[in-house]
């Protein structure tokens, strides 16, 4: 890659951007802009928990066999799998805001079309779309919201407050649900999908006033722009003599790979360690908390034995459990760090699933588990979502998200489908047991990787951490 002649440049936004990592108040449009990014997460909570409910009415209307309602329920996940590997790839290449300025243009259309499908193939088909554009947003909204967080509080902006508005997102739809339940009755399901289309509207409009991410700029030699943008989200330039010593240097940010970056970069040195470690938790993590989400409503229905309304006014309360998981998770991680908040989630999860399975009779006390259990689930979401962004440097940073939440979609929409047919083969017991056995692993894993705990620590210093430790373990 050439280096650009502006190396004075370079130099002096690599500064600015250093005082915007390190920036203790953050301005009115900074807020506005984080919140605007995270909002997407609403809408992907509306979406993909909205089908718990409609399944309730699609299996006896469409006359649905346990497979086709686990695969119904799972194919926005795979969807989601698809666009994050995509557009992960797109959004390190051509930017952040390129990207999202339209992929909810999409969500509004297939959401509607949704409304009108007369089958099961339609209908599997809308939900797969509706998927990958919403793993376009997550491959997007992620990489962004860590690269305009403030460092010392990335864990909160990056991690917790996009599942705050994942868990509302999630709360409406179900709320939605009961309302129509009551109103309109069997048709219920077509106004949950197509009302899903009007706050995507008002994202996609709000999204307009948002700037380019200033890092990616950096990164691709764009340094005026980069400037332009700090300066819209509230940066004063520092006056000459005044700027902070660059982070990086600027002939490694000059010689930094853009276009000509691949996935299996994600995976060489000097990223490795940190890489696997981010993509093996973030994405299989989900074998542990995917029972508390999308599939909700149907265990409460079918194992717990509670009618349809009940079952979603228990789902209600799982995600009211979810919203307080997500709102202890903002306020403490960046105390005690990414990977210890989930070796706490998958730990604590899987004695929720053990105890679910032992209480399978008694319907007050199966709720009250299934409601910890969505508060351990999100509040280990809000850590676990930002490794993949947090771990790797910019020109790999969506890719690294597209690949490590790619594989948890993929791992959630299988699992949507596990549970309802585990049930139909073993029983419940079994396969809800054998689901939180995956968490044992998994929270030592995440405790042997604290060397690799991304709290507090510049979004570009990761791999110079894992030189060194190299170069020590050499010598």
């Amino acid at each position: 890659m050439a280096i650009p002649s502006d190396m004075t440049g370079i130099g002096r936004a690599q500064a600015d951007l250093e005082e915007f990592d390190t920036a203790v108040r953050m301005t009115a449009m900074r807020r506005w802009t984080l919140l605007l990014i995270a909002l997407g997460e609403f809408v992907d909570g509306y979406d993909l928990i909205v089908i718990g409910g409609a399944l309730l009415l699609l299996k006896p209307q469409f006359h649905l066999s346990a497979s086709e309602t686990g695969i119904l329920g799972a194919g926005a996940f795979f969807g989601a799998a698809a666009g994050l590997l995509v557009f992960g790839e797109v959004t390190d290449r051509v930017g952040r805001r390129n990207v999202f300025l339209y992929n909810f243009g999409f969500f509004v259309v297939f959401a509607l079309l949704s409304a009108f499908v007369t089958n099961f193939g339609e209908l599997l088909a809308c939900r797969v779309l509706l998927g990958a554009v919403i793993g376009t947003d997550i491959a997007t909204s992620m990489t962004f919201l860590a690269e305009i967080s403030p460092r010392q509080s990335r864990g909160s902006w990056t991690g917790a407050l996009p599942q705050v508005a994942w868990t509302v997102g999630a709360l409406v739809s179900l709320l939605v649900a009961l309302a129509l339940f009551n109103t309109v009755g069997a048709e219920a399901w077509r106004w949950m999908f197509a009302l899903g289309a009007l706050p995507a509207l008002v994202v996609l409009v709000g999204r307009r006033t948002i700037p380019e991410s200033p890092r990616w700029l950096v990164a691709q030699g764009r340094a005026d722009d980069a400037a332009a943008s700090m300066l819209k989200l509230g940066l004063s330039p520092a006056a000459p003599g005044h700027r902070t010593k660059p982070a990086v240097s600027e002939a490694v940010i000059a010689l930094r790979p853009g276009s000509e970056a691949s996935y299996l970069d994600i995976f060489k040195r000097p990223y490795t360690g940190a890489a696997i470690l981010a993509i093996v938790i973030v994405g299989f993590t989900p074998l542990v908390g995917a029972p508390a989400s999308v599939i909700a409503p149907y265990v409460l229905h079918y194992v717990g034995l509670l009618g349809p309304t009940a079952a979603l006014k228990g789902s209600m309360f799982i995600w009211i459990g979810g919203l307080v998981g997500s709102i202890v998770a903002f306020l403490t991680i960046d105390r005690i760090g990414r990977l210890v908040s989930s070796a706490i989630s998958v730990f604590g999860a899987f004695v929720c699933l053990v105890l679910l399975a032992l209480l399978t009779g008694h319907a007050t006390a199966f709720v009250a588990v299934y409601v910890v259990l969505g508060a351990l689930t999100w509040f280990g979401a809000s850590s676990f979502w930002a490794l993949p962004t947090e771990l790797l440097p910019t020109h790999l940073r969506a890719r690294g998200q597209g690949l490590g939440n790619g594989l948890a979609r993929g791992v959630v929409g299988a699992t949507t489908w596990i549970v309802p047919a585990g049930i139909a083969a073993l029983g419940f017991e079994p396969t809800i047991i054998l689901l939180g056995a995956c968490g044992i692993p998994l929270g030592i894993y995440a405790l042997l990787g604290r060397r690799f705990e991304p709290r507090g620590r510049p979004l570009d210093e990761m791999p110079s951490i894992e030189v060194h430790r190299t170069e020590r373990a050499a010598l």
